[in-house]
């Protein structure tokens, strides 16, 4: 009689699938391939959480704001930048200047430096207001230190922004737009600026400089006044050499690039011919000479 395949399959399953005895243990055991239980770890504190969260927030803002400057960019209209305006100011910037991007390659040196001249113009400027605020305290000739400090303060509120807007700027339109007119104009405002400097190095009274002369003025009064006026003077040097080397090579490279003071006033013309205030002024006054023309000949 044929033997059937399956018995054997089925006699071995049967053995397999044995129960154990009673009375007997089983030990189980957790197969080789399962992996311990993961230690507890106790969150991160509150804190924490919320110091990473405020940071990627942060950093998700500049990005943000990094690529829609790139997209502007990239589209042909660049954020304003100009002049530097603090985010709470509510006077915003209202153009766009990059001295990277816009002023030759070999003058960008010149540029910085005027920027260095003037940032440290606006530092002694406060420097100055200082000293000057220490010897009205000290000396006891109030009316004289008075009128320096007053004249001082003026200086410092009305110098700031002229020096960004009266030579800086200047200088930055004519390499920008290579233009005469605003080379003469940094030529005239810079050279008025660096004789600027000599005179409140020496420091004459009433005009609102600490300068020598008035550190020995009030040096009789108090011995360390006087040394912040002398440091004062000594400050107000530095710029000199600088400010003159500024004005000489830029003047060169205004004279290499074929420039003239006849291309200047053709500029000149040309911008007060295209602005509208001009025009209406310049209407204003044709109307009011023809209206007096017919009525000198009619009375």
């Amino acid at each position: 009689m044929a033997s059937n395949p399956f018995d054997e399959e089925s006699g071995r399953a049967g053995s397999e699938g044995k129960r154990p005895a009673k009375g007997k243990s089983v030990t189980l055991s957790s197969p080789n391939n399962w992996d311990d239980p993961p230690k507890y770890e106790p969150p991160s504190s509150t804190s924490q959480r919320s110091a990473k969260e405020e940071e990627l927030a942060k950093r998700e803002a500049a990005l943000r704001e990094r690529e829609q400057n790139i997209a502007k960019v990239e589209g042909g209209v660049h954020p304003n930048n100009f002049p530097p305006l603090p985010p709470c100011c509510p006077i915003k910037p209202c153009c766009y200047v990059s001295l990277t991007e816009q002023i030759p390659p070999s003058e960008q040196w010149k540029m910085k430096l005027l920027t260095a001249v003037m940032i440290y113009y606006w530092v002694v400027l406060i420097y100055n207001f200082i000293c000057t605020v220490a010897g009205l305290v000290v000396s006891t000739d109030t009316a004289t230190y008075g009128t320096t400090m007053g004249v001082c303060i003026a200086y410092l509120f009305l110098f700031l922004p002229c020096s960004l807007f009266c030579w800086w700027y200047p200088a930055y339109y004519a390499y920008k737009n290579n233009s005469s007119l605003g080379y003469l104009w940094f030529f005239l405002v810079m050279s008025v600026q660096t004789i600027g400097f000599a005179i409140n190095a020496l420091g004459l009274p009433n005009l609102g400089a600490a300068g020598f002369i008035n550190s020995v003025i009030v040096f009789n009064a108090s011995k360390a006044v006087g040394a912040m006026f002398i440091i004062c003077g000594l400050l107000w040097i530095v710029p000199i050499p600088f400010s003159a080397v500024l004005v000489f090579l830029v003047h060169r490279y205004y004279r290499s690039s074929g420039k003239s003071i006849n291309e200047a006033t053709q500029e000149a013309m040309t911008g007060a011919a295209s602005n509208k205030y001009v025009r209406q002024a310049a209407v204003g006054a044709a109307k009011e000479g023809i209206k007096a023309s017919v009525t000198g000949a009619t009375s």
